[in-house]
């Protein structure tokens, strides 16, 4: 009877074991599935920092991501750093990760919007309308934008009621108390950054120059912990030299480069959770902590038309982060690119 009992536990740890083993060889998913949904808003043809973000958000597993919208930077100084060429290079990613037409790839707009309360309509535009309005999804929708703000503000232009139906996560302008001027992505479309800020009542989390400046990479790791994983890995390891060669060689960015977009994988994906206030008839869970990255939620700013805050006394809060946890961040990217793409 010992005997047997004995083998039968052997057997149980045997089967425990395998499974265990098996689990670890396959990529984390959380049980119960996404808990939020994402629309990815990036001028991928601009700073290569968007197409690291990109590729951690589609890595991401507690989110359902819904779309990616490329962008335009409007740029100058840089040909070829178009809207269509952005879902070029959206729709290489998914290929070279092995999930080409697994996520929808819409074209943003190739015009700033021209006037203050005029839209520059897109298919980008209409997908954010699209996903803001579906009725068959309880979960939350963020908008999250590596980009300006043009295809957020259009779609909210053409249809209003999408105003209160998604949280909008962009990187993008300066930190309190006073803003500044020259920020980036500000000035891809000042008239919808100002739209969104002045007139809207929408939601934001907003991830200043302060804080995504922060998110400091070097090219030694991105060579170690990176390149070797995957099609993907090598392809974005390759895209730190296409920088020079953009500049025309006027640019020489050493060791280092910001990868300032990735926040919007750490504000959507990788969050804390907390139960909400209330009875225990009306508690449940909210995913829009983040303890370890500092905010300030203020009445929003106005938003001037250099890029800089005026304070006002009423109206809607938004959130302004000033810090960031880079830490979890990189790491948690580097994570998965290793467990998706083993090294041979």
């Amino acid at each position: 009877m010992r005997f047997n009992r004995r083998n039968a536990l052997l057997a149980g740890s045997a089967a425990a074991l395998a499974l265990g083993t098996k689990a670890l060889a396959e990529p984390f998913r959380p049980m119960l599935g996404p808990r939020a949904r994402v629309m990815f808003v990036n001028d991928l043809s601009g700073d290569i920092d968007g197409l690291f973000a990109a590729v951690h958000m589609v890595l991401s597993r507690s989110i359902e991501l819904c779309g990616i919208v490329g962008t335009a930077t409007f740029s100058p100084w840089f040909a070829d750093e178009s809207a269509v060429h952005s879902a070029e290079l959206a729709k290489d990613i998914l290929r070279l990760m092995g999930r080409a037409g697994q996520v929808p790839v819409h074209v943003g707009s190739d015009r700033r919007m021209p006037g203050p309360a005029t839209p520059a309509p897109s298919a980008g535009a209409q997908a954010i309308i699209d996903e803001a309005m579906r009725t068959d999804s309880t979960l939350p929708l963020y908008v999250a934008v590596g980009g300006g703000l043009n295809e957020v503000a259009s779609a909210m232009l053409i249809e209003p009621r999408i105003a209160d139906r998604f949280t909008l996560v962009w990187i993008g302008g300066d930190a309190l108390p006073g803003g500044g001027t020259g920020e980036t992505n500000f000035n891809i479309d000042p008239h919808a950054a100002r739209h969104i800020y002045n007139v809207s009542e929408l939601p934001i989390w907003q991830v200043s120059r302060k804080a995504y400046a922060t998110c400091l990479v070097s090219a030694s790791e991105i060579q170690a912990l990176i390149a070797p994983h995957g099609a993907i890995g090598a392809w974005l390891y390759e895209r730190l030299g296409d920088v020079a060669a953009k500049s025309r060689g006027h640019l020489n960015t050493g060791e280092t480069w910001i990868l300032g977009d990735n926040p919007l994988v750490l504000l959507t994906a990788v969050t804390d959770w907390v139960p909400s206030s209330g009875g225990a008839e009306n508690r449940r869970f909210l995913y829009q902590r983040t303890q370890s990255s500092h905010y300030d939620e203020v009445i929003a700013p106005l938003l001037n038309a250099d890029g800089t805050f005026t304070a006002r006394d009423s109206g809607r809060k938004i959130r302004i982060y000033d810090t960031l946890d880079v830490r979890t961040m990189l790491a948690d990217m580097f994570a998965k690119l290793q467990i998706n793409f083993p090294a041979r």
